[in-house]
């Protein structure tokens, strides 16, 4: 049961991860791309969690007419301004292989695992252009390119959401606002959900260990103490004598049997019905181990 238990807040993790997890149209870099609008670039609002992928351009059937090179970077909002890039920085994906499937996968998340990877914070812009200007020879340019003869760059407005103008400028150019607002929004209700089921199973399966951690020590329950009659501990002296052996009077009561539990405290007992008895209160053991007394 517990097995089965955990496969279930397992598969609902799962199933938040995917929710919150939006795949965003993708991106073709390439100058043929209409969604690319002259003097503003792609505008995309993505939200936390969203994937979307930036697809190189390639050609078919091995022909290399209309061959496309491109290196793209992100840069900040002054670079993007004016279409430039420095030697520090880093290529975000390298396009120059043609008959090959290149693409870059950005994944909108506040921490990444890898020590490289990218993170996005809601309620900041992201920026990606490029200064190639599409010929190999001009791949490693550093200023304008199709950046600016093109209007061939991203802005990210990461977490917001877009007016109606914006989304449906570029022949509906946003290319992957779609539902990712809904997306995130239903993601963190499931995700709040599936951790108060998971704290009440944490809960449950502490109080069942409970239950049977004392049930366990339940068993173990304390030695009972042996109680001792006197017609048990009253045993008649057999010896020689004119009585066969046995006498009324004889009665030999030992002070501690042999598992040494000790006689608990009787009265003493009268003589009207016959011979007195005496019993003895309970004394520490002494040696030798059994003392008997005659009466």
């Amino acid at each position: 049961m517990g097995e089965s238990l955990w496969t279930y807040y397992f598969g609902v993790l799962v199933l938040a991860c995917k929710v919150n997890a939006t795949v965003l149209e993708s991106i073709y870099w390439n100058t043929t791309n209409t969604k690319f609008v002259h003097g503003q670039g792609l505008v995309l609002y993505p939200q936390i969690g969203d994937k979307m992928d930036i697809v190189c351009p390639r050609v078919e059937g091995g022909s290399m007419d209309g061959v496309e090179y491109y290196k793209l970077y992100m840069v900040p909002r002054e670079q993007l301004d004016s279409c430039t890039v420095t030697k520090a920085d880093t290529p975000l994906l390298n396009c120059v292989k043609p008959d090959q499937d290149v693409k870059f996968t950005l994944k909108f998340q506040e921490f990444s695992p890898n020590l490289w990877g990218l993170e996005f914070f809601r309620g900041k812009d992201y920026y990606i252009i490029s200064t190639s200007n599409g010929t190999m020879e001009g791949l490693e340019n550093q200023e304008g390119g199709v950046c600016k003869t093109k209007s061939m760059k991203i802005v990210m407005k990461v977490g917001q959401r877009g007016s109606q103008n914006e989304g449906e400028t570029g022949d509906g150019g946003s290319g992957g606002k779609s539902s990712s607002v809904i997306g995130s929004e239903v993601a963190l209700f499931a995700g709040v959900a599936s951790a108060c089921v998971i704290a009440v199973a944490v809960v449950a399966m502490l109080v069942v260990l409970l239950l049977k951690h004392r049930r366990r020590h339940g068993k173990h329950s304390p030695p009972h103490t042996t109680t001792l009659s006197l017609g048990s501990l009253a045993t008649p002296k057999r010896g020689g004598g004119n009585n066969n052996g046995s006498e009324p009077s004889d009665i030999i009561i030992p002070l501690r049997t042999a598992d040494s539990v000790f006689c608990p405290h009787y009265e003493k007992v009268s003589g009207d019905y016959g011979h007195p008895v005496y019993i003895v209160q309970e004394m520490p053991p002494q040696s030798p181990a059994n003392i008997y007394y005659k009466v």
